[in-house]
């Protein structure tokens, strides 16, 4: 009889119905967004979970208006100077060449065709994300408009992160990558590593992309409402007063600009 309860037990903290008990909140980001007519098949999945959407891709500023209807968090990403591959950075890149005013202007720029965004994360970037005068100026431009920073972390080496705090702006960070294999079974172990880290953290931020592969795997795993994953969005993770304050710098910046305010009502855990 022990022996048999304990088997059960183990099955379900393996289960995804155990997952609710044994683990902390999760947050989930799909980045690359806007390219293609099948990311819209991500406004099927959960709203907690973060549209990062591409400036001036096909479908961006259609499929931000869609996702911002649903109420979903959108944040922009801006491609970012790597050590490899530049040529795959697209239109509105931030590079290490620029002086401060194109530099600024270029994000400016991307930031205006998407007025619902409440945060920008980088894509790409591994050389940029790694010096302090362009990310400062990232900073600057987030700090007026009343934005955060998510650091995707493609190198070790980044300094995004503590650019952001050391600039007063909100700033988190990615965990884990879901789908850098895409089959099911190598995104169900992504997730389990995920959940094992919450387990020891308050809160885990995955990074997935909207490949078909990935959308079938997380409209499976979330088609029921007893998924057993706490799933929340980034701007849950930051706290109150900095969220209030950001509402209002952004609110400022947009009449200032003769912009509609945009944002979402923030929410308050």
């Amino acid at each position: 009889m022990r022996l048999t309860s304990l088997i059960f037990l183990l099955s379900l903290m393996q289960s995804p119905m155990g997952f609710a008990q044994q683990t902390g909140t999760i947050t989930i980001v799909l980045d690359d967004m806007g390219n293609s007519l099948n990311d819209f098949q991500a406004l099927s999945l959960p709203k907690e979970i973060v549209f990062s959407v591409l400036p001036y891709t096909p479908q961006a500023q259609l499929l931000a208006e869609k996702a911002h209807q649903q109420e979903r968090e959108i944040l922009l990403h801006v491609p970012m100077q790597a050590k490899a591959d530049n040529d795959m950075l697209g239109k509105g890149a931030l590079m290490l060449d620029m002086q401060e005013k194109e530099f600024k202007e270029t994000l400016n720029r991307a930031l205006r065709t998407l007025p619902y965004v409440q945060g920008v994360n980088n894509h790409m970037g591994s050389s940029l994300t790694e010096q302090l005068q362009p990310m400062s100026w990232v900073m600057e431009v987030l700090h007026t408009q009343g934005l955060y920073f998510l650091d995707s972390r493609t190198t070790a080496q980044t300094i995004a992160e503590s650019t952001a705090k050391i600039s007063g702006i909100p700033a988190l960070r990615r965990h884990v990558f879901l789908d850098n294999v895409k089959t099911q079974q190598a995104m169900e172990k992504q997730l389990q590593s995920a959940v094992q880290l919450s387990r020891n953290k308050q809160s885990v931020v995955i990074i997935a992309h909207p490949y078909p592969e990935t959308i079938k795997f997380l409209q499976k795993r979330f088609k029921t409402p007893e998924h057993g994953l706490h799933l929340i969005t980034l701007n849950q993770l930051i706290p109150e007063t900095q969220r209030l304050a950001m509402q209002r710098k952004k609110s400022e910046f947009q009449q200032a600009n003769n912009q509609a305010v945009t944002s979402p009502s923030i929410q308050i855990h």
